[in-house]
């Protein structure tokens, strides 16, 4: 009479990153058995990143050498750096852990590219950094030109950071976006992570004020936050710990837009799984138990490695993107993005941070915080079978200027079927 709930119990990454590599690599094998390639490569997520080497069984079926890049060609291959083999194990797979834990098949919808953009020692010159990037994203689309894609960049810097304001690095991924009126592109980015000095204490009131880094101030791209659903920790290292966020809330590491002037864009626009945190008094640290886990840079030292932060979420909004694009090829850059952001609904504790705002400022500054919320598969992919989603394809111009006066101009109108 004294049970109140019974529970399967939860299997964290903590379990596969305790194991030997030997261990590692029998569990990877097991799973990349079971994986059914897309039935074309049509469809990719492209990462702009620190490169990605084709040894790992999970990611060498999905990356073809042709796809491998780097904005410098005398830079070396690989990565060395173990960032952008963390991207293309969650770009390609999600998390890995429920995959591991099933036995049935594994079906993958697109394949990867990967643009080398860091090379392995000292820097890029900032100045630079929007030159970069259009030309790595032209190596990818040169190399495969007839190929639906969706660009992810988990890269950051707090250079050029303005509380909104465009960027030399923004304005050229606005450009990249929408900018040409003969090509469009779906180009993903992280919101930054705050990097040091995290603490119980700080939480969630340094979110609210650490804001979002360059370049992911641009309009037309599609801004990434992190929040989580990780808060079992069974790691007896960490005994006595608690999670720095309840479930269902921001991640401690994600930055927002609540300090930007109402003129700048809603950003992040969508929230995804970026992992927790964990504190006990003072202490603030990280555990294996809270991550997400992924494909490790160099499987001779291990094959699983754990993965956090808005880079992750950007990570899973590309795996999210790819899959969409698998099933709606056809559909312009722009209606993916419309649908992710569309499918998007906040959480319990994010509906109750909005009812408790009293007022219009705070209300936004919610908005600022989570953009639209968690974005779903299935709303996204499905809305033509149960929750209806209509986007119209079509072009207007609804502003034009006189003298120094905005006014409208087109308007379209549309028959619901």
């Amino acid at each position: 009479d004294s049970i109140a709930e019974l529970r399967r119990a939860k299997d964290t990454p903590a379990l596969f990153m305790n194991w030997h590599n030997v261990e590692q690599a029998a569990w990877a094998a097991g799973l990349a058995e079971r994986i059914v390639p897309p039935k074309s490569r049509d469809v990719a997520v492209c990462l702009l990143d620190t490169g990605v080497s084709r040894a790992h069984p999970l990611l060498a079926a999905a990356l073809d050498p042709n796809d491998v890049h780097s904005y410098d060609p005398t830079w070396l291959g690989g990565d060395q750096n173990g960032h952008g083999a963390d991207m293309a194990g969650t770009a390609l797979y999600g998390d890995l852990m429920p995959l591991l834990a099933g036995n049935g098949p594994v079906t993958t919808t697109h394949c990867l590219e990967s643009v080398k953009i860091f090379p392995d020692q000292g820097s890029n010159e900032p100045k630079l950094y929007g030159a970069i990037t259009a030309e790595s994203i032209a190596r990818a689309e040169i190399s495969a030109p007839g190929r639906h894609r969706a660009t992810c960049m988990a890269v950051t810097c707090d250079i050029g950071v303005n509380r909104g304001r465009p960027s030399s690095w923004s304005a050229a991924i606005d450009q990249l976006c929408f900018g040409d009126p003969t090509v469009s592109r779906l180009i993903l980015l992280a919101a930054g992570n705050i990097r040091n000095g995290l603490s119980k204490a700080d939480y969630p009131a340094r979110n609210e004020t650490e804001p979002i880094e360059n370049p992911a101030q641009a309009w037309n791209a599609l801004t990434v936050g992190a929040y989580t659903e990780k808060t079992a920790i069974v790691d007896e290292t960490y005994a006595g710990w608690e999670p720095v966020a309840p479930s269902g809330d921001i991640c401690p590491t994600s930055r927002t837009s609540v300090t930007w002037e109402k003129k700048w864009p809603i950003k992040p626009e969508i929230v995804l799984e970026g992992g927790n945190w964990a504190f006990q008094g003072d202490q603030c640290d990280c555990p294996d138990d809270l991550g997400i886990l992924t494909t490790h840079r160099d499987p001779t030292i291990r094959h699983f490695d754990i993965f956090r932060d808005t880079s992750a979420a950007t990570a899973i909004a590309g795996n999210l993107a790819g899959r969409i694009m698998a099933l709606v090829p056809e559909r312009w850059p722009e209606t993916i993005r419309a649908l992710i952001v569309h499918s998007a609904e906040w959480t319990p504790v994010m509906k109750g941070q909005l009812d408790a705002a009293p007022s219009k400022q705070q209300k936004r500054a919610v908005l600022r915080k989570y953009g639209y919320g968690v974005p779903s598969y299935e709303r996204a992919a499905l809305s033509s079978a149960n929750d209806l989603t209509l986007i119209v394809e079509d072009e207007l111009q609804p502003f034009w200027k006189e003298g120094s006066v905005i006014k409208t101009r087109h308007m379209n109108l549309h028959q619901f079927p």
